[in-house]
């Protein structure tokens, strides 16, 4: 076993658990709770929906809503790692924008991870010029997403999107449902330069697409737990650098019913059984 490998064996403690791992619409104190009970040192949270009006459960931003959850947050010691806001859109404005920054600022978390739908990229690098100075300001990084149904398909047109922008506090989410339906794996994300990955969240899924499936319908409804599919992701978490930050997003549908703390603890009983296996 090499160095490098042993470096990256991770105990449930050392891992975040992403909100969308209980559902689309698990809130906060409900994620906070089940990454306790099931051992997770971190969990990334929603804090509102995912376009301007979408209803959210709360706490939110009204009130004290934000510092109800960082306080649950602290008396939980759980982290919170990240939080994912509204989209860039076309229906987002620099306003809703500085409202994530925002929530970051009051949650105490460092990282806004960031999806885009808006398909007109030379907006998107205005907006994220401005948007990435008021998070820098707040001493808070953004890790924009590529998916392929989104309107950054791939690492490369994410990576364009931020160097328009000139932002030096915007890097890159990798999610490895996201990153094998592009058509890329292993290989790319090694060859990146480890500085720009902010954020990586880890799911398993068939080896293709099935054919009858559209990529958004598998990213909310086909996602494995680690280990039960056929993505090749002990050779995506071997090309990480050795202490990124890992999330589990694994909302199973099989076992949509289960409470969420149970649902945690498969996540992190699966996620263990695989870290073991490859970096054992």
């Amino acid at each position: 076993m090499s160095a490098p490998e042993e470096s990256r064996r991770r105990p449930t403690r050392a891992l975040t658990l992403g909100f969308l791992s209980l559902g689309a619409q698990a809130a906060p104190l409900e994620v906070l709770d089940a990454a306790a009970q099931a051992g997770f040192g971190a969990a990334g949270l929603r804090i509102s929906g995912r376009q301007p009006g979408d209803p959210w459960p709360g706490p939110g931003a009204a009130g004290d809503g934000f510092e109800q959850i960082r306080a649950r947050a602290e008396a939980l010691s759980v982290r919170i790692s990240s939080i994912c806001g509204y989209y860039l859109s076309a229906q987002t404005t620099p306003a809703h924008l500085l409202a994530n920054v925002e929530a970051a600022r009051r949650l105490g978390a460092p990282l806004i991870a960031q999806g885009c739908f808006e398909p007109d990229l030379a907006r998107v690098a205005d907006l994220l010029r401005g948007y990435a100075q008021a998070a820098a300001q707040a001493g808070v990084r953004i890790a924009l997403e590529f998916m392929p149904m989104s309107s950054l398909r791939n690492i490369g047109e994410a990576q364009r999107v931020i160097a328009q922008s000139g932002a030096g506090n915007v890097g890159l989410l990798i999610d490895s449902l996201h990153l094998a339906r592009s058509g890329a794996g292993a290989a790319e994300v090694r060859a990146l330069d480890p500085a720009c990955i902010f954020l990586t969240q880890l799911c398993d899924a068939t080896a293709r697409l099935d054919p009858s499936t559209s990529l958004l319908d598998e990213a909310m409804a086909g996602r494995m737990y680690l280990g039960d599919g056929g993505l090749d992701l002990a050779a995506l978490v071997a090309a990480l650098p050795a202490g990124a930050e890992i999330e589990l997003e694994t909302p199973v549908v099989a076992d949509a019913a289960l409470p969420g703390p149970q649902r945690a603890r498969r996540a992190a009983q699966k996620a263990q059984a695989f870290f073991n296996t490859h970096f054992d």
